[in-house]
């Protein structure tokens, strides 16, 4: 396990944004391919946010680790933005301690993965994956 934060979002359906920090394995190739691959319905990344900040991803909600279900946090600590346009502002003033913000939101008419790095542009999960495979 790493020691890689990310942040996972959801665009909610009023168009706000809600998001947690994972705090372990939050790199593109660990969390971003555990998300492509378990989370693409709404209402599973919906309940995933909804936990709070993470010490770790699980293929399900359940199987993930919470600070404040499981490890008996005080608080639940979930972060809240006005649209996509904050959310974006807000993730580029954590780009040095997050490794990827990932956002699921409706883009070019579905709900989809999007992943930012430390460039700041927004891409598909698997273009994001491609760019940096080929930058090795």
């Amino acid at each position: 396990m790493t020691d890689t934060q990310s942040m996972i979002a959801v665009q909610e359906k009023d168009n706000t944004v809600s998001s947690l920090v994972l705090d372990h394995d939050g790199d593109l190739e660990t969390a971003g391919r555990i998300l492509e691959e378990n989370y693409q319905d709404y209402e599973q990344v919906l309940a995933l946010v909804s936990l709070g900040d993470l010490k770790r991803l699980g293929k399900t909600a359940e199987e993930s680790r919470a600070y404040y279900r499981d490890e008996h946090e005080d608080q639940l600590v979930l972060e809240n933005y006005a649209d996509t346009e904050v959310f974006d502002r807000a993730t580029e003033e954590q780009g040095d301690y997050l490794a990827c913000c990932f956002l699921y939101c409706k883009y070019e008419g579905d709900f989809q993965w999007l992943v930012s790095e430390s460039s700041g542009d927004w891409l598909a999960w698997d273009l994001a994956l491609t760019a940096k495979e080929n930058l090795k």
